[in-house]
């Protein structure tokens, strides 16, 4: 996450998704170096069905209590059930959760190895991406450099959303980079807007970008995700296809975006805007006006509204981002 004199470390966790096609011949060649930390008396489906409920759980607590039982359950799993099909999914939840909590170095060494032994999994390419992000994390930007080149090269996946975002990673300028990562594992602020659940949001009179009134009233009975964001923002511009793809699968079912921009002009915005095709509504917050209603210090920075206008759920990334603007549109449909 970014502020504007530092980065705060990155606050959400893309959790499991869909099932993985089995592999195993290729999961037994995953080397099982990780010390095993604990005994597990239960089958290993059971136990990938409990890694599951702690990664889905994790998503939207970001407690660090659940985070350390991940990833011991995880490490135990691998050790255990090398060869159970969906092994390279639990190392996919365990690099990006030892990153997420500051263990980056960890997390580098098992997203690694996830590239090298699961070259056709589904995961691929978003922990290719990931794996990029957790170097510039660590200031190693040549590294992740050389992960975003060989992704956006590959013949399988350069045409995908991953490979795009390594694109315009790649494009930032190096200097805004450094400094954007620069002590992103600082985690002091990082929950603050937890704070906000189930308080009513705040409402606000503006107008967007196309010079209309813009406000929280206007979409009252609708879901609302208020996303803090900036085009100079690596962090955001990675989590841009998943706020796109939520957007176009919910558009039509009583769900609206609104952006609220760090961005240091309305040129950079409005090329942005129009290049990726981007159709909510944006607001450009060059005097802070929203993000010091909402106590915004970083970005990304999301609040998921309901109908009624409490505030449900913040910070969701990825794949937690689709299943909780899912259950808030079910909720919000069924009333």
């Amino acid at each position: 996450m970014i502020t504007n004199d530092k980065i705060l470390r990155m606050n959400s966790l893309y959790y499991l998704s869909i099932v993985l096609m089995t592999l195993l011949t290729i999961a037994s060649c995953v080397p099982t170096t990780m010390e095993t930390t604990g005994s597990s008396k239960l089958r290993p489906a059971d136990a990938y069905d409990e890694i599951q409920k702690l990664a889905t759980k994790l998503a939207t607590s970001s407690d660090p209590n659940d985070a350390e039982m991940l990833i011991e359950k995880s490490k135990v799993f691998i050790n255990r059930h090398g060869k159970f099909k969906h092994a390279d999914e639990v190392y996919y939840v365990l690099g990006i959760t030892l990153v997420q909590f500051d263990r980056v170095e960890e997390g580098i060494a098992i997203l690694d190895e996830l590239i090298r032994y699961y070259p056709v999994a589904t995961y691929f390419a978003s922990a290719s991406l990931i794996l990029g992000l957790a170097y510039d994390k660590i200031s190693m930007h040549d590294e992740a450099d050389k992960v975003y080149t060989k992704l956006m090269n590959n013949s399988k996946y350069r045409d995908g959303k991953y490979a795009q975002t390594a694109q315009k990673l790649l494009q930032t300028d190096l200097a805004d980079r450094r400094v954007a990562f620069k002590g992103w594992s600082d985690s002091t602020e990082a929950f603050g807007s937890a704070n906000f659940v189930g308080q009513v949001a705040m409402d606000f009179e503006v107008t967007d970008l196309n010079g209309q009134p813009l406000s929280l009233e206007k979409y009252r009975g609708q879901v609302v995700l208020l996303d803090f964001w900036a085009t100079w923002c690596p962090p955001c511009l990675a989590e841009m296809p998943n706020v796109k793809q939520t957007y176009a699968k919910y558009k039509n079912q009583k769900f609206q975006i609104i952006g609220i921009s760090w961005d240091r002009g309305i040129k950079p915005l409005e090329d942005y805007i129009e290049k990726e095709g981007i159709q909510w509504p944006q607001y450009y917050d060059n005097d802070s006006r929203i993000s010091n209603m909402y106590q915004v210090r970083a970005i990304p920075s999301t609040f998921l509204i309901d109908g009624n206008g409490i505030i449900r759920m913040t910070n969701l990334r990825g794949s937690a981002l689709e299943a909780g603007v899912a259950q808030l549109v079910q909720e919000n449909l069924g009333r």
